[in-house]
């Protein structure tokens, strides 16, 4: 190589590095990269903000809006951050992509509007974006000269921050289900003749605190009595709520559109209907979430009640609702709506299966204050922590009554958590084990009347994870 061309390398070298650090590129870096992503990065010590590809949308935004003309320039950022919007809630209900993408279709019928947070993040999103749009618009000719590198450099900087500072979940390779480690398949259903209640039980994840988590668990010990074994644990979980419908129901991973295909499918209720139970839901929400009535009976829920339906039987409970975006009826009182089911006498025995609803977030604080929550005498000093589990000992109660009835039907009680709790803040994330909920089992102690061979039929033989 000749004196010449290494000096002419070396001077292109120069160039480059000058280039990278020109004042044009750091701007550049500054409006396509750092701005959009500003408050994110701020409050990332504080809050766990899950937008994994964040930064990538709006540098290719930025870089986009470049040669589109003004007004496409505006709803470049806008598409950008309805995307970004889209992903950070997604993934804070741990809702696989597909899932979250079809649930979009069920949002007009949720009260988003309620909700402060809400409200405010779209705001924030909708208003950044359009300033960067404006600075992107009124700098054209800057940005397109500068070099980029810088803006591609902390854009995968930004990236790494994410990945390593919050929590990622996949699909676990060895599925477990509350239903599998309590010994809770078909076979052992009927063979044990005593009614079922399965209560999974909104944003339940597993206290991490033993003494947080016994606050529940000792409501249900002390129902226990001499009438119940007490057991419980922890297991994993995969998806948001109807990936633990799935989960619980049909032993498997999966989510809601896994059971839109016109087909019955081979689950737990389907099993015990075959074997002469009433399979029976009880929803405080509207059937229209998930197309719930759609599918349910395919995985064979005989019997459906959801809040329209429980407010058809009982008016009463149409005046009082609770929550804020996902509002319906009170789990208090629909938990007495299904002790009042499993009293009832019936030549059938029952699998009853509640989903709660009201710990849902954003969520509605209890206004009795148990816990005396947000105070300095309080039991769980984290307020969200705290509140949600003022909820919880709502359900647990309910649950723990209906243990303690000595008139009560003989019956065995299971309840789960459907996911991990979806908390913002890290400090309140600690409380909780990423990737596992809490479950609890009440197995009666009645003595059995009917062998399973009697009510078993040769189709409904339970598979193991059932």
């Amino acid at each position: 190589m000749t004196d010449s061309v290494r000096l002419d390398a070396r001077q292109a070298d120069r160039s480059l590095v000058r280039r990278m650090f020109s004042r044009d590129a750091l701007y550049s870096l500054a409006i396509l990269v750092l701005l959009p992503n500003l408050l994110f990065l701020v409050v990332s010590p504080w809050l766990m903000v899950r937008r994994i590809v964040g930064p990538f949308l709006y540098l290719a935004a930025g870089l986009l809006s470049l040669f589109l003309p003004k007004p496409l320039n505006y709803l470049c950022y806008l598409v950008a951050a309805a995307i970004d919007g889209f992903i950070i809630v997604a993934l804070a209900f741990d809702m696989p992509f597909d899932v979250a993408f079809a649930s979009l279709r069920f949002v007009p019928g949720l009260n988003v509007s309620t909700s402060l947070l809400y409200v405010g993040a779209t705001a924030y999103l909708a208003i950044a974006a359009c300033i960067v749009a404006h600075l992107v618009d009124t700098n054209r000719r800057r940005l397109r000269a500068s070099s980029l590198i810088p803006a591609i450099l902390a854009a995968l900087f930004l990236y790494w921050v994410d990945i390593s500072t919050n929590q990622y979940k996949s699909k676990p390779d060895e599925f477990q289900s509350a239903m599998q480690q309590a010994g809770l398949t078909s076979e052992n259903i009927v063979a044990r003749d005593r009614n079922v209640l399965f209560v999974l039980v909104e944003g339940l994840g597993a206290y991490a605190d033993p003494n947080e988590r016994e606050i529940l668990a000792g409501r249900l010990r002390s129902a226990a009595g001499d009438r119940f074994i007490f057991k419980s644990g922890t297991n994993t979980h995969y998806g948001s709520t109807t990936g633990a419908m799935s989960r619980e129901l049909c032993g498997k991973w999966g989510t809601f559109l896994d059971y839109l295909d016109h087909k019955p499918h081979d689950c737990l209720p389907a099993r015990l209907a075959q074997a002469n139970f009433e399979t029976i839901n009880y929803d405080a929400y509207d059937s229209d979430l998930f197309a719930l009535r759609d599918w349910y009976p395919r995985i064979g829920i005989q019997r459906m009640n959801f809040g329209e339906d429980i407010e058809q039987a009982h008016p009463e409970l149409a005046q009082k609702h609770c929550g804020t975006v996902i509002r319906g009826l009170c789990d208090d009182d629909v938990g007495e709506v299904v002790k009042r089911e499993l009293a009832q006498s019936s030549t059938k025995r029952k699998f009853v299966y509640w989903l709660t609803l009201n710990s849902h977030l954003p969520y509605e604080a209890r206004k009795d204050r148990p816990l005396k929550c947000r105070q300095t005498d309080t039991v769980i000093d984290s307020p969200m922590t705290c509140e949600l589990t003022e909820i919880w000992m709502g359900v647990f109660d309910k649950v723990a009554a209906i243990a303690a009835d000595p008139t009560m039907p003989p019956v065995d009680i299971l309840v789960v958590g459907d996911h991990n709790t979806p908390m913002w803040s890290r400090a309140e994330a600690r409380h909780f084990i990423p990737g596992r909920v809490d479950w609890y089992y009440l197995q009666s102690k009645a003595t059995p009347t009917t062998t399973a061979a009697q009510l078993l039929t040769p189709n409904s033989r339970m598979l193991d994870r059932l």
